[in-house]
């Protein structure tokens, strides 16, 4: 029978190394417990996919996470031959689990995880939505769900959230976002509402959501599983929907897996045990939230494909599909019935590794896990073309709050941000250049105004951990003014700052006349493209406006330690920004309220007056001084080791760097040893009249997940050790930041790397590169004077 205990798995909550045997018998074990299975090829975890609950796998390392539910389970795996170790740090976030289940407390949410909305709490959601935004936002009832089909008084209808702005006729792309289709997944339904939610906030407030919104057509299945997440709120790892019909009326293992159940392919993977987690159902297609999804999507989706296993779809074919799972942090694409790759595949990864640079998460086909039919993005880029990605979000199926507020939630929102953006072309924009540092300035002006358009284009905005796709360099970047760029008659070019589009990333600039513009809102679409292909659109707002209607905010911006002006210091208020000039001095329109002023320049900490109350027709002078940035350490590994201490087998070497040529790692020459904790720590700094520390570095940190980990922790005046990160199971380059408030009065500071593994598997382990400690304020004018007496009291200005 199925645990019905709550169980809840968190990759960071332990830190300390943990010895985990490898087993070799039933003897001494309880179940349900939790196991890796190790492997060298992927086609040894078929029958383990088939027929055990496995719950991630991790490719780079080979091995995957399997729940045994018994002994007979546990000798059916160790007769396999596979290598065996007991995943002691699932089992010990596993009893954490049962003991946050026992502290809930009544109040929203689900038990236990008050992040989380249940299934009454989302369907309400979603009709508030509706309420508050009706020329947004509508509901699409696509039909019933098991239970609402078969018994009384029980289950939901299957409900469809449509976005658009229905003032604005015609077809549109659409981009199609499924979740909860495997119930226990708890962040997956959160994620797809939330996503909604920020949607229709920002809609008339951001440019992005505002033209998304305006051209496309979002549809959401915020719970694609309501049956069968009625039961994993409760603290079960429901997996099925619960359709009585299958192993027991009763059982908690009734139910069929809907991502085993769609008509593609259906009868290759999965199993045809009725009570096993990955049961695909008797004939496909067969539980009505399958089958009324598919009709749904068939109205909605033209078929672009052919029916042959080769036949790609259309380049120009629109709208994307998405499945929201959960975890093991992943971006998966077609194929997974067979280990071929798909026809459009170069697109389809172009489209999943674009995705996959905001969450950082591994870009992969299906295939590289497992091969399994009657999936749903098989199906539904198999039968209709359409380009289809899921997700794998976080560490957990019930994932602790702290680490989805943080983590998964920004981070996937912005990759679903752009999913939107590039519904119109999915197989063509994400092969051409992004776009970054957008702006537009003035952007609320009274008169004809010369507008700045500046950002930078980037055709290398892929995560490239997994094999490395195409780029190639930026050619143009065009700016279209009302004129959506896939609609558009002209456009207006704008140039290289260098001189020349000739590099994979390019600053760019331009000026755009708002002559003519009659009062309101418009907007200046932004595109790039290769040469080949144009990449995905971004936008910015441009107000103009009466200037009896609005404030004007002028100044200047100046160095607090030297007085000199600062150019192109970025000031935004009220959603208007403005550049300082050569001089300092700055003004800008202001659309009458209360609001923040947030003025930030290179090499230098942001300044944030709070609070500023503006009316229509006011003239305030403000007068800012911004703290320049000051570096306390600064180390790219090139000159020696003279600045650190470190423990062997620290060593600076050559095996790999962030930047040419040397970083710092725990094991040269190979992998790391066993049951170590080594440290590479600073000298002590002089921090005194610091009040705020900002340290970045380059970090790949190439651990075994879930047991060896890299810690980042500092030290104050001979204090405790203070954890700043912990890494593990990274194995590219990444930059990392963090902000350090050191405790009033301290004068010295420590910054340690420590390398703590346990008793088995090893990998090769930790680099370091680039290390970064600065401040601004006060701790800086010793320095600054320094300077000047060093120059015989000049201030050196380049």
């Amino acid at each position: 029978m199925k645990h019905t205990f709550l169980c809840l798995i968190l990759w960071t909550t332990i830190s300390w190394g943990i010895e985990s045997p490898v087993l070799t018998s039933t003897q001494n074990q309880s179940f349900p417990t939790i196991v890796r299975v190790y492997f060298e090829e992927a086609a040894q975890l078929q029958p383990v996919s088939d027929r055990l609950d496995m719950w991630a796998v991790n490719a780079d390392q080979r091995f995957a996470v399997v729940y045994l539910q018994d002994e007979q389970e546990l000798n059916w795996l160790l007769a396999k031959g596979l290598p065996l170790r007991a995943d002691q740090h699932m089992i010990n976030n596993w009893q954490q689990g049962l003991e946050q289940s026992t502290r809930a407390t009544n109040g929203s949410g689900i038990p236990g995880f008050s992040c989380y909305g249940t299934v009454a709490e989302t369907f309400q959601r979603m009709d508030q939505m509706v309420n508050d935004h009706p020329d947004l936002a509508a509901i699409i009832d696509i039909g019933d769900s098991w239970e609402k089909q078969n018994l009384s008084n029980a289950g939901s209808d299957l409900k469809v959230l449509q976005l658009t702005n229905q003032n604005i006729p015609g077809d549109k792309p659409i981009l199609f976002m499924a979740s909860s289709i495997h119930a226990r997944e708890y962040t997956t339904a959160e994620l797809n509402t939330r996503f909604a939610e920020h949607l229709l906030s920002q809609y008339g407030v951001d440019a992005d959501v505002t033209w998304i919104l305006d051209h496309h057509e979002i549809q959401l299945s915020l719970i694609t599983n309501p049956d069968g997440r009625e039961q994993a709120q409760t603290g079960i790892l429901w997996r099925k929907n619960t359709n009585q019909s299958y192993c027991s009326p009763n059982s908690n293992d009734r139910g069929v897996d809907l991502n085993r159940n769609y008509p593609f392919q259906w009868d290759i993977g999965g199993s045809s045990n009725e009570c096993s987690e990955t049961y695909r159902g008797p004939a496909a297609a067969t539980e009505p939230e399958i089958s009324a999804q598919m009709n749904h999507l068939r109205q909605i989706f033209d078929d672009n494909r052919g029916t042959g296993p080769n036949d790609a779809a259309p380049a120009d074919t629109p709208g994307i599909f998405i499945d929201i799972h959960s975890f093991s942090e992943l971006m998966l694409w077609p194929w997974g019935y067979t280990n071929n790759n798909t026809a459009n595949d170069n697109q389809l990864q172009a489209l999943g590794k674009r995705t996959a640079w905001f969450n950082q998460y591994r870009p992969q086909p299906v295939n590289d896990l497992v091969i399994t039919g009657g999936g749903s993005i098989d199906a539904i880029y198999g039968e209709l073309g359409v380009a289809s990605l899921a997700f794998e979000l976080g560490t957990a199926f019930f994932q602790d709050c702290a680490t989805f507020e943080s983590t998964i939630y920004p981070d996937n929102l912005q990759a679903l941000i752009y999913l939107a953006r590039v519904a119109q072309l999915p197989y063509q924009q994400p092969l051409g250049p992004d776009i970054e540092q957008l702006t537009v300035i003035p952007n609320v002006v009274t008169s004809a105004s010369q507008l700045l358009v500046s950002g930078v284009a980037n055709d290398d905005r892929y995560n490239q951990s997994n094999g490395a796709q195409t780029t190639g360099n930026v050619q143009t970047v065009t700016a279209y003014l009302n004129q959506l760029p896939i609609k558009a008659i002209s456009g207006q070019a704008l140039t290289a700052v260098d001189g020349a589009f000739d590099e994979t990333a390019e600053a760019f600039s331009g000026t755009i006349n708002s002559q003519g513009l009659p009062l309101g809102q418009h907007l200046i679409y932004v595109q790039a493209s290769d040469g080949t292909h144009e990449g995905g659109t971004y936008a910015r707002f441009v107000d103009v406006v009466e200037a009896s209607q609005v404030a004007r905010l002028s100044g200047s911006v100046t160095d607090a330690l030297t007085g000199l002006p600062i150019d192109q210091a970025l000031l935004t208020i009220n959603q208007s920004q403005a550049l300082s000039q050569a001089n300092g001095s700055y003004q800008q329109f202001i659309k009458p309220g209360t609001a923040d002023l947030v003025v930030s320049a290179a090499e230098y900490a942001t300044l944030t007056l709070d609070n500023l109350t503006l009316s229509a027709g006011d003239e305030l002078t403000q007068n800012i001084e911004l703290q320049p940035f000051c570096d306390v350490l600064n180390d790219d590994v090139e000159s020696g080791s003279q600045l650190w201490q470190s423990d062997n087998p620290w060593a600076i070497s050559n095996e790999q760097s962030a930047s040419p040529t040397h970083a710092w790692t725990d094991s040269p020459g190979g992998n790391y040893s066993d049951d170590l904790n080594i440290s590479l720590m600073s000298q002590s700094i002089n921090i005194a009249s610091t009040d705020r520390l900002e340290l970045s570095y380059m970090s790949l940190c190439d651990t075994e997940a879930g047991y060896d980990y890299g810690y980042t922790e500092v030290q104050f005046d001979g204090g405790n050790w203070q954890q700043l990160n912990r890494c593990d199971n990274q194995n590219n380059w990444q930059p990392q930041t963090h902000l350090i408030e050191p405790p009033v009065n301290s004068t010295q500071l420590r910054i340690r790397f420590r390398l703590e593994t346990d008793g088995s598997v090893t990998r090769d382990g930790w680099y370091l590169d680039d290390f970064r400690l600065r401040t601004s304020g006060a701790a800086c004018e010793g320095l600054f004077n320094d300077l000047i007496f060093a120059n015989n009291f000049e201030v050196i200005v380049d």
